[in-house]
């Protein structure tokens, strides 16, 4: 039988392929303007769901660790009733206060006809991994990308308006995967509702839980969005066109630890402090090793993609500092937002997530005001996603023993080398930095790799 993990694992690597396919091969299939029609959907679409106020979140904090059987059916159905409702007044909102602007209409009710799909399927997806159903989620996620797939097979054989038909295509894959889950969830469906005034007691408190978690989740997508502006600002859009493809690949590599974390906090919250920070320090050591290995793949990749994608050679030269990003965004997302969901501190979190946004501004500002090179800017952003790592360790230490800012330290030094002889010496030489680099951790912390590994087989420690 395989784990939770491993389950996790092998549907990743599906997912992975289907987004490497929507990131590299629809630029060559789609026309300029049809491609950047269809990315504006995606971007809309993707963050629709944020629109629920804090409501899932709260759900997914609120019920982590508990079995289907001890949450109140009626409460769910009516706040998902109620939700359904509140999504709309906004889109009413939002529709006339885009009416009198340049907004495309049309693209305005493909958004919103995907969010209305897509808010409930997030409460009810949210639902499912915070009770440790994680098989059942992956599936619901199978269900919309094999669609998705399928639409792109569809566009490369026939000849129409590509781009609509793609959104049309997303948006019955995420219908078929919202009606798949709710069957799964038809328990909730069966059940009466509450009486409206104890359903928004429930709706309020709920919200009031998950705000913080949403609002720090909006902190890590703004930090993204100003460099990516000021880029944009201060070079042209074709410099921001490449910046953003090397960015785009970053988010689905962060999407895919994101996917982990999900299974690990509710296994956290049904363990005692001293087994909270056994886990820490082996998954914390594990990571360590795990991200300097793949920062082996940086250089083949860049020349892969140099060769496929021609026109992006040159952005391509920054894949070391999107590899730097993604060691200690995913040990964010893996480790301390886990841990801060798990004991119940997602206040403290969303202190410090505020507290990088207010700085974050201003250094990269004077980064873009100072310099003309690329290179510095990206290298800001690098500094001040590590800042938001070290300032999270240093808060969640608080309540925890097992933060151990030695490996933090040791991770930064790795990274700041690894970026810099790339950009001094040339990739082949920051690849032999990394080879000897992961040589010498693993030599060093091989007995806790074995052990992570044994987790992610078994989901226990032994």
């Amino acid at each position: 039988m395989l784990s939770k993990i491993s389950y996790m694992a092998l549907a990743q690597i599906f997912f992975a392929f289907t987004s490497v396919v929507s990131i590299l091969v629809l630029p060559k299939l789609l026309s300029l303007e049809s491609f950047g029609y269809y990315q504006l959907f995606i971007f809309f679409a993707n963050y629709v769901e944020l629109l629920h106020f804090g409501l899932s979140d709260g759900i997914y904090l609120r019920y982590g660790g508990r079995r289907f059987e001890s949450i109140s059916k009626r409460t769910l159905k009516s706040q998902i009733y109620a939700m359904e409702i509140l999504y709309a007044l906004e889109c009413l909102i939002i529709f006339f206060a885009v009416y009198t602007l340049s907004f495309d209409k049309r693209l305005f009710l493909y958004i919103a006809i995907s969010g209305a799909i897509t808010v409930p399927r997030s409460f009810l997806y949210n639902l499912l991994q915070s009770i440790n159903e994680i098989k059942k989620s992956i599936v619901v996620l199978l269900i919309e990308r094999i669609f998705v797939l399928l639409s792109i097979a569809i566009v490369y054989f026939v000849d129409f308006d590509k781009a609509r038909f793609l959104i049309f295509s997303f948006i019955f894959a995420r219908f078929i995967s919202f009606a798949y889950i709710c069957f799964l969830c038809r328990d909730v469906f069966k059940a009466k509702t509450t009486p409206f005034v104890k359903s928004l007691f429930y709706i309020f408190k709920n919200m009031r839980i998950g705000i913080k978690l949403t609002i720090s989740t909006l902190c890590n997508i703004f930090l993204i969005f100003i460099a990516r502006s000021m880029i944009a600002w201060k070079f042209s859009v074709i410099v921001f066109g490449k910046i953003s493809l090397v960015l785009s690949l970053l988010n689905f590599a962060l999407f895919f630890i994101n996917a982990f974390s999900a299974i690990l906090f509710p296994i956290l919250r049904n363990k005692s402090a001293n087994e909270q920070n056994e886990i820490f320090k082996i998954l914390d050591d594990g990571l360590s090793v795990i991200f300097i290995f793949l920062f082996l793949f940086a250089y083949p990749m860049q020349i892969l993609l140099a060769l496929w994608l021609p026109k992006y050679a040159d952005a391509l030269h920054y894949m070391p500092i999107i590899f730097a990003i993604f060691l200690c965004e995913g040990k964010t997302l893996l480790l301390t937002n886990s841990y801060f969901k798990a004991l119940r501190k997602e206040q403290q979190m969303l202190r410090v997530n505020l507290i990088i946004l207010t700085l974050f501004p201003i250094f990269i500002m004077l980064a873009v005001v100072v310099s003309d090179d690329l290179f510095i800017i990206m290298f800001c952003l690098f500094l001040s996603l590590f800042l938001k790592y070290v300032a999270l360790s240093r808060e969640l230490a608080k309540f925890i023993n097992g933060v151990n800012f030695y490996n933090i330290g040791t991770d930064f030094f790795y990274s700041v080398c690894f970026v810099f002889l790339s950009r001094a010496a040339g990739e082949a030489y920051s690849f032999c930095l990394a080879v000897a680099i992961f040589i010498f951790l693993f030599a060093l912390k091989r007995k806790n790799l074995i052990r992570l590994f044994r987790f992610a087989k078994t989901a226990e420690f032994k």
